[in-house]
């Protein structure tokens, strides 16, 4: 692959990854789930086993529950590396103040600020087909007061 053809795909897959994170600011689910493959996988790392399932499933749930539970939720993107052809690593910080119960969290109307790594792997036409999101979970159970 050629330099200028090199760079082309980093920016278009950094572009399909910065789409979705800027759709997940504007709350706009379906478009997060039009950038990806619905029979992708997700993996929430932080929830073990429980927290691997498909994008169009698990991920359209709990980024539907976040934000409901979290209506102001917004996140600012840091960084976006493209770590090779397919793959871009994001580090995201994620804000919010809970006004309903999440999950096991129960909602006593604090707000939380958290680093996230998102790493997304896309197909060859460019569409998200895995997402390995970490954060410090424990951190983000205490600043919610859980």
């Amino acid at each position: 692959m050629n330099t200028a053809t090199h760079l082309q795909n980093e920016l278009s897959i950094k572009n399909a990854c910065i789409e979705f994170m800027f759709s997940y600011q504007q709350k706009n689910l379906q478009k997060m789930l039009s950038l990806c493959d619905t029979d992708g996988i997700v993996e929430f790392v932080p929830l073990g086993d429980g927290g691997v399932g498909k994008i169009g499933e698990l991920g359209k749930a709990i980024w539907g529950g976040l934000m409901e539970c979290f209506p102001d939720i917004d996140n600012t993107l840091d960084s976006a590396i493209a770590e090779d052809e397919n793959t871009v690593r994001c580090q995201v910080v994620i804000r919010g103040t809970q006004v309903k119960d999440f999950a096991d969290i129960k909602n006593k109307g604090k707000h939380f600020d958290s680093d996230h790594i998102f790493i997304f792997r896309l197909n060859e036409n460019n569409t998200i087909n895995h997402i390995n999101i970490s954060w410090d979970h424990e951190d983000f159970k205490r600043q919610l007061g859980s």
